[in-house]
């Protein structure tokens, strides 16, 4: 059985309930599905720059509720990111690097041998030995 890593845009549309197909895949995984520490953070501070903090909060409560626990950046997942940053940066000429939290991601997942659910499967696709699926609806 896969270990699912939710991205962050994931886990917004989840939150804000607007893809169905996030929503069935998610159900049909759930005792798969983990969060990470990191995405949690983007979450919070998007909650917290939202023009109604209390609703977008509200709505990461419900979210929160519904997965045991979020997933701990330690050091393990700080020496897989440390090294797709170096590869991306330095080491794969010409390669273009990508955002910082999504290192970070990358590096949890690879850590925890998940697969990264992400809409961003493009940026995400540059990293060697990373899994990534894409649940959100395309149409």
């Amino acid at each position: 059985m896969a270990l699912y890593l939710l991205d962050t845009n994931v886990l917004s549309r989840l939150a804000r309930g607007i893809d169905k197909d996030i929503s069935e895949n998610v159900a049909r995984h759930m005792e798969d599905c983990v969060l990470s520490s990191v995405a949690w953070y983007e979450l919070e501070y998007g909650a917290a720059r939202s023009s109604d903090p209390v609703k977008a909060s509200e709505r990461l409560t419900l979210l929160r509720s519904a997965f045991p626990f979020v997933r701990a950046f330690g050091e393990e997942e700080a020496a897989e990111a440390a090294s797709v940053r170096a590869y991306l940066e330095t080491l794969k000429p010409n390669a273009q690097p990508i955002g910082p939290h999504d290192v970070l991601l990358a590096g949890h997942a690879l850590a925890l041998g998940a697969v990264l659910v992400t809409h961003n499967v493009r940026e995400f696709g540059r990293v060697p030995r990373l899994v990534v699926e894409d649940w959100q609806a395309t149409a």
